[in-house]
């Protein structure tokens, strides 16, 4: 008797795609959910960041800001040109403020990630574009400053780097107290000036004789 092994083969190949098919599609579902769901926190991330970054102050920015070294990690040329930009600008913000052109650095630093970030989402911006096409209302810009303004006397205050200035004007007073005592100055002046005498009241006791 002659074995087909075309056909004993073709059988088997069936039976382990009839098999493996439901598997390997569930596992492949599991991969493309994965891949959405990172794709989806990436872009969340981006538009935080984009939304916010006239406010760099604000919670969610420092959020998303700390959550790109998670959601953008690989071995990818373009996810470690990301985080090689993100390690510039945390570097820069590591330094004090108060150094001269700290803010122009930090915003240009910001921008060149944001850049970096919508090229690798497929979004296209230029610098121009994210540096100036950003609105914010004339009043929190107002508080942002003033709020930068109060973080940094009150860590200058507190680092003994800043005194409160304090005037004294005047101090609480008694009228009669006061009118005495200008009596009294007048009369010492007097005395001292040979205007006034003192007047001495000598009195003597005599002792009885025995």
């Amino acid at each position: 008797m002659t074995f087909d092994w075309n056909l004993k083969i073709t059988d088997i190949a069936i039976t382990f795609a009839t098999l493996l098919g439901p598997i390997l599609a569930v596992q492949a579902q599991k991969w493309l959910e994965r891949k959405r769901e990172i794709k989806q926190r990436r872009a969340w991330i981006f538009r935080t960041l984009m939304a916010t970054r006239a406010t760099t102050l604000s919670p969610v920015h420092v959020e998303a800001l700390n959550a790109i070294p998670i959601e953008f990690y690989g071995s990818s040329k373009g996810l470690k040109a990301i985080i090689n930009k993100w390690k510039t600008y945390l570097d820069h913000l590591k330094k004090s403020p108060e150094n001269q052109g700290w803010e122009q650095e930090r915003s240009k630093f910001l921008v060149d990630l944001l850049q970096e970030m919508a090229g690798y989402l497929g979004y296209e911006f230029n610098t121009v574009e994210i540096a100036n096409e950003v609105y914010i209302p004339t009043g929190h810009a107002w508080a942002q400053t003033d709020q930068d303004i109060i973080r940094r006397g009150l860590a200058q205050l507190l680092s003994g780097q800043l005194a409160l200035p304090m005037e004294v004007k005047s101090f609480p007073t008694d009228q009669d107290a006061v009118t005495e005592q200008e009596e009294l100055r007048k009369l010492l002046l007097r005395w001292l000036n040979g205007e006034s005498t003192v007047s001495v009241d000598l009195k003597s006791e005599m002792k009885p004789q025995e």
